[in-house]
C-alpha cells in the first residue's frame, strides 16, 4: 500500500494546484485524511474495516473523494488476496504428506578393490594347470590350454570344486552366484559379502547363456526293449558306459557334440582326449536322465500322473527316463543391478570368445551339474506336461552351466557406481499448488499495476538551500515523496502540529528522512503531555496546559 500512496499523493498534489468547486470535491476531508493514513500506512484489518463502514455510510457523510475509494478498494482487495493466500498455504500444508524416496547420487571412480564387482575370466588359472600338472602337458593343446586332456585335475583344486559347489548350492559365502533375466537368460554376479548391493547400482561385465530344449523320447526308436534316437538325430543316445546296452546301466549323461560328427561326441568318457575342439555357439547338447520308482512311506512306486500321461516328457516305467536335445548359447554381457528395485536387468550381449565358450562349457560335460540337474528335475518330469519340464530344463541348464564354471571367474571393474539413499520428500496435492499459483499471479499482477502507476506520476523536486541543510542532509526531496509520507508516516503531521519556531521547521517539513520531520530535544520545552486540555483531550507542548 506504500507504493499506492504515490499514486494517491500524486492525484492529491495535482488537485491542490488547482483550487476550484471540482478539485475541492476530489480532495479529502480531515476525516478521509485520516482514514487514508490508516489504509495507506498500516492495511490492518481495522484500517480497511474502518473503510468499509465509513464508504457505507456515506450517504450521512461528506463525498467520497476518488483517492479514498480506489484506496479502499485495492486495501480490500490486497488483504482478502494476503488472507487467501494464507489460507491456501495452509490448506497446502494440511494435506501434504511424507513418503520415502531414492536419491541416486555419482561416486567417484576408485580402483580399489570395492568397485571388482564384475565377473571376467581368470586366465591365469589354465597356465597355472599347466605348470603344476607338467605330465599333462605335452598332450594338451597349445592352442587351448585350458582343455587338458585329463580334467580330474580340477577336482583337486579349490578353484574347481570348491567354489563351483559353492555356487552351485547358492551358498552366501559364495564369490560368485548365478540369476536369471528375462525369464530364460542366465548370468553370473558377485555374491553377497563381495559387492555393497543395498545401496549401490552399477553395471558389471559378465558370462551369460540360454538354452532351448526339445524331448526326443517319443522319436526314439525302440529296439528289443532298448531305445534308439539315432532317427531323431541324436545317435549317441541312449549312452551306455563300456558297452554294456544293459538298460539296467543307464547312467544320468550330460553329452555335447563338438562337430558334426557322431563319433565327437564330448561328456561319454572322462580323462580322454574327447574335450579337445571348439563347440559351436549355441552348443548342441544331449541329455539322458533316469530316476527310480519313488517310495513315499506305505505308498510304493509312486510314478507319473496317469491323467497327463500323453503329455509328458519321459518313458513312463519302473524308471522314469527323459532324452532331450538343448541348444546352449553362451554370451558375453553387461547387466545393470538397481538397488531401489532390488533386480537385475540385461543392457547387452555379444557374441563370446570360442576358446573362453570351450572353457566354460567343460564342467558341464565333465558331469559337474548332472546330478543337480537331474533333482531339479525329479518331481517336475513326473508330474508336469512336457512344455513346462521343457522350459524347466532349459532355465536350469543354463543357471548350472555358468554355476560349475565358477572356478574360472575373477572379479571385473564394476561401471556407472552410484549411491542410492532412502529420504523424506513432502507430496503436495495439485489441487492446492493451482489454487495457490493463480492467487500469486493475481497478488504479482496487482503489484506490478500499482507499481507501474506509481512510477509514472509525475514528481517535482524541492530545492532547499544550503545554509538550510541540517546535520546529514545532503539529498533533496521530492514533493511527491512528502506527500506519499505525509499518507503513509504519522511523523511529517507531528512536525508540522508542534512546530519549533526556530527557523528550521520549514527545512524539517521537506527533510529527506523521516526521522527528521518533527524537532527533537532534551529541554523541557521539547516534550509533550497527553491529557485533557480544557476541553479537549489531545497532545500539547510541556507547561501550555
Amino acid at each position: 500500500m506504500a507504493l499506492v500512496a504515490y499514486r494517491v499523493g500524486a492525484e492529491w498534489l495535482r488537485l491542490s494546484r488547482h483550487e476550484n468547486e471540482t478539485s475541492a470535491s476530489e480532495t479529502p476531508s480531515p476525516a478521509q485524511y485520516g482514514l487514508l493514513v490508516r489504509l495507506l500506512g498500516t492495511s490492518s484489518l481495522r484500517s480497511v474495516a474502518e473503510g468499509i463502514v465509513y464508504t457505507a455510510q456515506s450517504r450521512n457523510r461528506t463525498r467520497l473523494p476518488r483517492m479514498l475509494r480506489y484506496s479502499i478498494l485495492l486495501a480490500v482487495a490486497v488483504w482478502v488476496l494476503a488472507r487467501l493466500v494464507g489460507l491456501t498455504d495452509v490448506w497446502l500444508h494440511g494435506t501434504s504428506y511424507s513418503v520415502r524416496s531414492n536419491v541416486t547420487e555419482w561416486t567417484e571412480p576408485s580402483p580399489s578393490d570395492s568397485t571388482m564387482w564384475g565377473v571376467a575370466f581368470n586366465d591365469s588359472i589354465c597356465e597355472d594347470m599347466r605348470r603344476k600338472y607338467p605330465n599333462t602337458a605335452a598332450e594338451a593343446s597349445s592352442d587351448w590350454p585350458c582343455q587338458i586332456p585329463f580334467e580330474s585335475f580340477i577336482n583337486y583344486e579349490d578353484w574347481g570344486h570348491a567354489r563351483a559347489f559353492d555356487t552351485l548350492i547358492g551358498s552366501t559365502n559364495a564369490s560368485f552366484l548365478v540369476g536369471m533375466v528375462e525369464g530364460d537368460t542366465a548370468f553370473a554376479f558377485p555374491g553377497p559379502n563381495f559387492s555393497q548391493m543395498e545401496i549401490k547400482n552399477f553395471v558389471i561385465p559378465t558370462f551369460a547363456t540360454r538354452a532351448s530344449c526339445d524331448s526326443v523320447n517319443d522319436r526314439c526308436r525302440n529296439s528289443v526293449g532298448i531305445p534308439d534316437c539315432s532317427s531323431a538325430n541324436y545317435p549317441g543316445l541312449p549312452y551306455f558306459p563300456n558297452g554294456n546296452s544293459s538298460s539296467d546301466s543307464l547312467p544320468n549323461r550330460i553329452l555335447g557334440l563338438v562337430e558334426d560328427d557322431e563319433n565327437w561326441i564330448v561328456g561319454r568318457t572322462l580323462g580322454s582326449n574327447e574335450s579337445f575342439g571348439l563347440p559351436r555357439n549355441p552348443a548342441n547338447m544331449f541329455f539322458q536322465l533316469r530316476w527310480e520308482k519313488l517310495e513315499q512311506g506305505l505308498a510304493s512306486g509312486v510314478d507319473t500322473d496317469n491323467g497327463a500321461e500323453d503329455g509328458l516328457a519321459i518313458d513312463q516305467g519302473s524308471q522314469p527316463t527323459l532324452y532331450a536335445g538343448c541348444n546352449l548359447t553362451f554370451f558375453d554381457a553387461f547387466v545393470e543391478w538397481n538397488s531401489t528395485m532390488q533386480n537385475w536387468s540385461l543392457l547387452n550381449k555379444t557374441d563370446p570368445d570360442p576358446e573362453r565358450m570351450a572353457a566354460l562349457w567343460l564342467p558341464l560335460v565333465w558331469q559337474y551339474a548332472t546330478e543337480q540337474l537331474a533333482a531339479n528335475l525329479m518331481y517336475t518330469a513326473r508330474k508336469d506336461p512336457k512344455e513346462v519340464v521343457m522350459r524347466t530344463l532349459g532355465q536350469d541348464l543354463a543357471k548350472l552351466t555358468l554355476a560349475s564354471a565358477a572356478g574360472f571367474y575373477k572379479p571385473g571393474n564394476a561401471y556407472d557406481v552410484t549411491v542410492t539413499e532412502k529420504i523424506m520428500v513432502s507430496v503436495y496435492p495439485a489441487e492446492p499448488i493451482l489454487v495457490l499459483l493463480l492467487l500469486l499471479c493475481a497478488y504479482a499482477l496487482l503489484a506490478s499495476a500499482i507499481f507501474i502507476s506509481a512510477y509514472q506520476a509525475p514528481d517535482e523536486m524541492i530545492l532547499v538551500p544550503v545554509d538550510d541543510h541540517g546535520q546529514g542532509e545532503e539529498m533533496e526531496t521530492s514533493t511527491l515523496t512528502l506527500a506519499q509520507r505525509w499518507l503513509t508516516n504519522p511523523l511529517p503531521l507531528v512536525g508540522y502540529s508542534f512546530s519549533r519556531e526556530d527557523g528550521q521547521d520549514g527545512m524539517r517539513s521537506a527533510a529527506y528522512s523521516p526521522m527528521n520531520a518533527a524537532y527533537d530535544g532534551d529541554e523541557r520545552h521539547t516534550r509533550l503531555t497527553i491529557g485533557l486540555d480544557g476541553d479537549r483531550f489531545g497532545v500539547s507542548p510541556w507547561g501550555q496546559k
